[in-house]
């Protein structure tokens, strides 16, 4: 990653008002990030200049703790992935995916332990007949419960929408918010 656009709504359009591009000074992986089992799949990326705050981009505060989504919940995803043409897009999509409990997603019905879903992750998806899923290229995006940022989006099934390998997003857990106030330095709110 080189640099990061915001304000950005259709990547061919121009949108002058509203478009920030800013080069990335350093990425910081979690230290304990795994790739094979996607534990800890977070990264932070510092820009070389600030953003402005505008209409079309803010920033959310992180909290001492975020609440986990209960099973059922419905959460917003939104990325540049690939669609049903299997190209990526060129305007943000976004979509409302539901939260599986976590003993639901590692069950036959699902993932299987394969790999195992922990407390860091959270699983969501389909769940009805219209598809909902993020897809290769979204990694990195948001997933907002309630406006709320509760989570980036990880890694999923071979398929995008299947409703067996759901989406699976990094939790911002009490642990991974430490590290994220420790690496940026900021201090606890109180």
């Amino acid at each position: 990653i080189k640099e990061v656009l915001l304000g950005v709504h259709a990547l061919k359009k121009k949108e002058k008002h509203s478009r920030q591009v800013r080069k990335v000074k350093r990425r910081v992986p979690h230290p304990d990030y795994n790739k094979k089992t996607a534990v800890n799949d977070l990264m932070l990326l510092e820009l070389q200049t600030p953003v402005t705050k505008t209409d079309s981009v803010e920033w959310r505060k992180l909290g001492e703790t975020v609440r986990d989504p209960a099973a059922g919940k419905h959460c917003l995803v939104a990325g540049w992935g690939e669609t049903k043409k299997k190209k990526m897009s060129a305007v943000l999509m976004s979509v409302n995916v539901t939260v599986i409990d976590r003993v639901a997603c590692n069950s036959d019905k699902h993932y299987n332990r394969k790999p195992v879903i922990t407390s860091d992750m959270i699983c969501a998806g389909s769940t009805g007949k219209e598809m909902a899923d993020t897809c290769r290229g979204d990694s990195g995006g948001p997933f907002l419960c309630d406006r709320q940022l509760v989570g980036v989006t990880s890694f999923g099934g071979e398929k995008c929408g299947d409703k067996k390998e759901v989406g699976v997003y990094s939790f911002l857990s009490k642990k991974h918010l430490k590290w994220i106030r420790e690496t940026v330095g900021t201090k606890t709110p109180k």
